[in-house]
């Protein structure tokens, strides 16, 4: 064993910490001997025999540290845990599994969800809503790591190998169960297992009526935070008592809202959210002081701003007003505080005030991944990148099987040139959701980014079935694969087969198109295709029709910097070079590196396209020259084959440009 593996090996099996221990109880010990004994004149060789006997048995406590570990389980060989987290490793064999696995946290636990055996089917959401509770409870726990709920999720079906679920997730312990309802009664069975050794600590039985059910959650949580020897401060113990609703029949609309409203790769965003708000309207309509409730309809309300569904100012008063609401409600509500955190981000990129309300919601919810997750989101738009990476990774650590967070944490990595990270981290996403199609589409998109080979792109696109594409996300890579290649007449067969006149950009396409979280108008892509195929009047009728649509959207939305951005793009398409060049400067000043570090150089690229475009071709270099040294600004491989850098081929700089940008990358 190398010296810096022995020394951490010391400190994982509590070696250190037991010769501390051991050292202060036996100075303790000889004090007491040395000053009372003679008191009582006791003999001197006494007080030696104690010393003697202290140094002698100073080995022995390491040697027992090294050997053996206190479990809530009872004493246990350090080398039996271990053993158990190396067995059952799906693929594995003795001969080629790793020597060593760290050990997961004591304090972790997964609350896999509870099985439904009531005769009404109906009755899912209900045994949902207990494993839920329970498990919100148990993430207000600051001592515990508890993984959340849409890693557990996928357990709700099938067989269950407690050990190979505890090792998947990073968990000591698991707590599994069922639910039966009948009229006004309830049985719920728990266990709570040791997933490394299989072992029950406890298992019972409770018989409640329907109006006892949030007090038995409460004492299962109680039981759990024992059973774990988790510290609790006063406030945590009375985070316990609290529960969000006493209406089933509204939590069950939470529930189902809370499902459309988590994003999964698959399923369009806009259509999710207004059925989301319905729900919720009628979870709200039962229990007006449902307060989780309102937080979830700020952050719905909140999302459709962001993204671009709809950028009114109603729409972010109404995100507000429901943040406010649930504050008023519950004053301590971590989801309160993180609703407005995104309120303050999505509505005006005030990172500083979301960064405030985050740090609340981290003290009253410590467990939850969307934390974390906001956490690494405000810093990749600070220019914080070295804590953007980290954040992202403890947001899935917790919550492993979560798309979103997997989704922002290969995004990170391929913005800072992490490219092989990217990959297995979208890789991470479609292992876990395989119906999330965008994953695939983004993970091939690297070999862009990194060679400008589409091969892969195009070859993922085959795979995707005919019938998901979620807002025409799927549509808009298909189309912008077709302009790389310069395969025009594919691009227009394409755009005929889909049913949409608006398209969501997935972000999925280069730096020098892609507009996420914008909505791209039908007559803008039947623009670049005429233009590819040199049918000029066609596409001034077109880019004429998209410029149209985009102004109107300017009405509502006058300062967007995104809209203004593609507004420059289509008057540099249509020749009006002073416009074009005034709209791409204006939506730099809006959104400059410095204000956003993630979608600053999205602003400055259209810039430069702008510039391009027209002709600025000096402007153009100089200002690609700094965006290749920027995260999340072009690539060599983008740089080689997106088209709109056309005007630049030949240029002795513009090949220096994409040397440059491989150096970086």
């Amino acid at each position: 064993m190398k010296t810096k593996n022995f020394f951490a090996e010391l400190k994982r099996r509590k070696v250190y910490r037991v010769a501390v221990a051991y050292a202060i109880v036996s100075w303790l010990l000889i004090q007491i001997a040395t000053q009372v004994f003679p008191f009582f004149e006791i003999p001197m060789w006494v007080v030696r025999l104690v010393v003697v006997l202290l140094a002698l048995g100073f080995p022995v406590a390491l040697l027992l540290a090294w050997a053996f570990d206190l479990t809530p389980g009872g004493i246990k060989r350090t080398d039996d845990l271990d053993e158990s987290l190396q067995q059952n490793v799906p693929g594995s064999s003795k001969s080629n599994r790793r020597t060593h696995i760290a050990p997961p946290p004591e304090k972790s636990i997964a609350v896999l969800p509870f099985e439904n055996f009531s005769d009404d089917v109906q009755n899912a959401y209900f045994a949902d809503g207990i494993q839920d509770d329970v498990l919100s409870s148990l993430a207000k726990v600051a001592d515990l790591k508890v993984t959340s709920r849409t890693s557990v999720r996928q357990y709700k079906t099938g067989t269950r190998n407690l050990r190979e679920i505890g090792e998947a997730l990073g968990v000591a312990y698991i707590l599994e169960g069922s639910v039966r309802r009948e009229s006004n009664r309830v049985r719920i069975n728990a266990q709570l297992i040791d997933a490394r050794t299989d072992q029950h600590v406890w298992n019972d039985t409770y018989d409640r009526e329907i109006t006892d059910l949030f007090e038995l959650q409460s004492e299962l949580a109680r039981r759990i935070t024992f059973a774990l020897r988790a510290n609790l401060s006063p406030r945590e113990k009375a985070s316990l008592q609290i529960h969000p609703t006493a209406d089933m029949a509204a939590y069950e609309f939470f529930l189902r809202a809370r499902d459309l409203f988590r994003w999964s790769g698959s399923g369009d965003p806009r259509e999710n959210g207004e059925r989301a708000l319905g729900l919720l309207d009628d979870a709200i309509k039962r229990d007006p002081r449902f307060a989780v409730a309102h937080c979830l309809v700020s952050r719905v309300h909140g999302e459709l701003y962001w993204f671009g569904y709809d950028r009114s100012r109603a729409r972010l008063t109404q995100a507000k007003l429901a943040a406010d609401g649930a504050l008023r409600l519950q004053p301590d509500l971590g989801d309160a505080r993180l609703a407005l955190a995104y309120y303050y981000y999505y509505g005006y990129r005030d990172y500083e005030l979301a960064r405030t309300e985050l740090a609340i919601a981290h003290l009253a919810t410590p467990n939850d991944a969307e934390v974390w997750d906001a956490a690494g989101a405000i810093d990749r738009r600070q220019g914080r990148w070295d804590d953007a990476v980290p954040n992202f990774e403890k947001a899935r650590e917790l919550d492993p099987r979560n798309s979103a967070v997997l989704w922002n944490l290969a995004e990170t990595y391929a913005c800072v040139g992490r490219f092989a990270d990217a990959e297995r981290a979208f890789a991470d996403g479609l292992t876990v959701h395989p119906e999330a199609h965008l994953f695939s589409l983004a993970q091939a998109a690297i070999e862009i980014k990194t060679n400008g080979n589409t091969g892969p792109l195009r070859a993922a696109l085959r795979r995707i079935p005919g019938d998901f594409d979620p807002g025409g996300a799927v549509t808009t890579v298909a189309l912008r694969l077709s302009l790389i290649d310069g395969d025009y007449a594919e691009g227009a067969r394409v755009l005929r087969a889909s049913r949409y006149e608006k398209f969501n950009d997935s972000g999925v396409g280069g730096p020098a198109a892609v507009f996420d979280g914008c909505t791209l108008p039908k007559s803008w892509f039947e623009g670049l295709i005429a233009r590819g195929q040199g049918q000029l009047d066609a596409a001034e009728r077109a880019f004429r029709a998209a410029q149209r649509v985009v102004e109107t959207d300017l009405v509502q939305w006058r300062d967007d910097a995104k809209t203004i951005a593609m507004l420059g793009v289509l008057q540099a398409m249509r020749g009006q070079k002073e416009e074009a060049v005034r709209a791409g400067r204006r939506a730099v000043e809006l959104l400059p590196i410095s204000k956003d570090a993630y979608d600053g150089p999205l602003m400055a690229t259209k810039l430069a396209v702008i510039y391009a475009q027209v002709g600025e071709l000096d402007l153009a270099h100089e200002l690609l020259a700094d965006l290749v040294k920027s995260p999340n600004g072009p690539t060599s491989g983008s740089l080689r084959v997106e088209p709109e850098w056309e005007p630049l081929r030949g240029d002795p700089r513009f090949e220096k440009l994409i040397n440059a940008a491989g150096a970086n990358g």
